[in-house]
C-alpha cells in the first residue's frame, strides 16, 4: 500500500509551553486519531504510530513554527488533511503549513534554530554591548559538564537586537548545539525567564529547505 509523508508546522502557545514533549506526542497522537488519519505504525512486537518531532522543545518555550512528521496510508488531498487537524487542535495550537516530502528524503534533519525574547528596556544598553563583543569575537564559548561548546558566525550563529526584542539563531554542530538558556546566561540575561519573559522558538531549521533555498539562491545569482 502507498504511504504518504506529511511535514506540519504548527504553533504551541499560552499554557500548552507547560506540557512536556512526551505529553506534546501524545497530544498529537490522539490528535492524528481524532482526525481519522490513517497512520503508518512501526513493526515488532510494540508497534507505535510513526510520528517524529525533528527537534524536541523544551518546557516553558512557546513555539511560533514547530514541526513534526508523521507517515500515513494511501495518497492524501492535502486541504483535507488541514481541515481534519484544525478541527482538533486544542486552545493555544494553530496550523501554519501541512507538506507532502517526498519519502525518499528521509526524516527531517534540524540543522539550527531560531529564537526571540523581550529585553527590559533598562538592559537593553547592556545587552547591546555584549552582543557587540560577541559579534567582534565572531564566536560565542559555552563551558558544560567540561566540555566546550563554540558557537561561530561561520556557522551561521547569528545575534541582533532588534528594538527591545532580543533574536537568535543557534546551529546544530558536530559538537553539539547550545541552549537558548545558555545564551541568555552568556548574555547576562540569565534572570529574565525567573521574572516571567517568555522565551520563543520562531523557526526550526531543516537540512533540505536550506539546501533548497541554497540552491534557489544560487540559481537566482
Amino acid at each position: 500500500m502507498d504511504k504518504t509523508r506529511l511535514r506540519i508546522r504548527f504553533t504551541k502557545t499560552g499554557n500548552l509551553r507547560w506540557i512536556s514533549h512526551k505529553d506534546l506526542a501524545r497530544l498529537w497522537e490522539r490528535l492524528l486519531r481524532r482526525a481519522d488519519l490513517q497512520l503508518v505504525f512501526s513493526e515488532g512486537f510494540h508497534p507505535k504510530p510513526k510520528i517524529n518531532f525533528p527537534s524536541a522543545l523544551a518546557l516553558g518555550i512557546e513555539a511560533l513554527e514547530e514541526v513534526v512528521e508523521l507517515e500515513v496510508h494511501g495518497n492524501v488531498d492535502i486541504d483535507q488533511v488541514k481541515q481534519k487537524i484544525v478541527g482538533q487542535m486544542p486552545e493555544g495550537m494553530s496550523l501554519i503549513e501541512v507538506q507532502a516530502p517526498n519519502l525518499a528524503e528521509g526524516k527531517a534533519k534540524v540543522v539550527a534554530a531560531s529564537y526571540q525574547i523581550s529585553i527590559p528596556q533598562p538592559r537593553i544598553d547592556q545587552t547591546r554591548t555584549r552582543i557587540g563583543e560577541i559579534q567582534s569575537d565572531g564566536r560565542m564559548a559555552i563551558e558544560r559538564d567540561g566540555k566546550t561548546i563554540v558557537c561561530s558566525t561561520e556557522d551561521d550563529f547569528e545575534l541582533a537586537l532588534e528594538g527591545e526584542k532580543l533574536k537568535f539563531t543557534i546551529p546544530v554542530t558536530s559538537d553539539g548545539s547550545v541552549r537558548p538558556a545558555e545564551v541568555l546566561e552568556h548574555l547576562g540575561l540569565s534572570g529574565l525567564l525567573e521574572d516571567g519573559a517568555v522565551l520563543q522558538r520562531s523557526k526550526v531549521h531543516l537540512k533540505q529547505e536550506e539546501s533548497a533555498e541554497q540552491h534557489q539562491s544560487e540559481q537566482t545569482v
